[in-house]
């Protein structure tokens, strides 16, 4: 089960809104780890942080309620014991992690990936990323254009290399882009950058500034911009209008390298109308299209079974 999945079905255990599937996935996983040695061992000062947090947690929703229900404090303990277990496995990688990702210059849709630090991208068509991971930095080399969102790890600094050009950060997000051997343009949507051309001139970056590096001249140009019409590109194929419901899953298919199938074929039929930023996760996707539609979805692997009555509902 991906990490994204997990999160989202604990949320759903604590908030009681999980389904009776969803229960027994979660259950499923728990019990496939259970009986595993944790393989990433804290210290005693990494455990006593954790459970601090996780007291402060549930102190929170505690308050919330004036007189929690037994129901209320079990699923509390269960998401106790397992935010403690997630803690454990990701708050250490592994020594050696990479992922190599690349969509063709002809795709019709851009690529969303979960790099194995839980950073996301979304890949413009005709570009490729190879990212590694060791237990000092994050490194990804770039061709093309991508949309960064930098899961923080300050502890391991996340470096973009791009032609002549290495962008660090450690917690951000960004755009990058370089179609030619001529220029590369950095543009900060938020958090802070720094870039290092060829020369080894630093230039900071904060939100909404751009930097265009030509790689024959080595001059740097340093300009305002707005956010919105730099990402454009990654929400252009996220905005649909009375699109039916098959040829948007054949979309998502593409884009997130994953497998829709109907169990109830008349819901390919439905009309479907949405705008997204393009930045979503699948889950996130699913779950406003399931919200919207009056449908449900399971994940498994690469699978997505969609389900439910068809257009009992249509986005606005």
């Amino acid at each position: 089960m991906d990490r994204n999945r997990l999160d989202l079905l604990i949320q759903k255990y604590i908030d009681r809104t999980a389904t009776p599937a969803e229960e027994e996935a979660l259950n499923s996983w728990y019990r496939d780890f259970s009986g595993e040695a944790d393989p990433f061992p804290m210290t005693d000062a990494q455990e006593a942080a954790a459970g601090q947090d996780i007291h402060v947690y549930l102190a929170a929703r505690i308050q919330r309620k004036k007189r929690p229900s037994l129901a209320l404090f079990a699923s509390l303990a269960a998401a106790c014991l397992l935010g403690t277990f997630l803690y454990i496995n990701w708050s250490k990688k592994p020594e050696n992690t990479n992922l190599v990702a690349n969509i063709p210059a002809a795709a019709s849709e851009n690529r969303f990936i979960y790099l194995p630090d839980s950073s996301k991208v979304v890949l413009h068509p005709g570009s490729k990323i190879d990212y590694q991971q060791n237990g000092s930095n994050r490194v990804v080399t770039l061709e093309g254009e991508a949309y960064f969102d930098i899961a923080s790890h300050p502890a391991q600094p996340f470096i973009i290399h791009t032609g002549r050009v290495s962008t660090t950060v450690l917690g951000t997000s960004l755009n990058i882009k370089t179609w030619s051997t001529d220029s590369v343009s950095v543009s900060v949507i938020s958090g802070k950058v720094q870039v290092t051309d060829a020369r080894q001139q630093k230039t900071i970056l904060t939100p909404n500034q751009q930097v265009v590096y030509n790689q024959h001249t080595n001059n740097i140009q340093q300009v305002k911009i707005i956010p919105a019409s730099v990402i454009a590109w990654a929400k252009s194929d996220m905005q649909f209008q009375d699109m039916p419901y098959g040829q948007l899953a054949e979309r998502l298919d593409r884009r997130y390298d994953v497998n829709i199938v109907f169990k109830n074929p008349a819901l390919q039929h439905c009309p479907i109308t949405g705008r997204f930023s393009g930045t979503e996760s699948l889950n996130e996707v699913l779950d406003i299209l399931s919200q919207t539609m009056g449908t449900t979805y399971t994940i498994n692997g690469r699978t997505v079974e969609l389900d439910g009555t068809a257009c009992f509902n249509q986005i606005n």
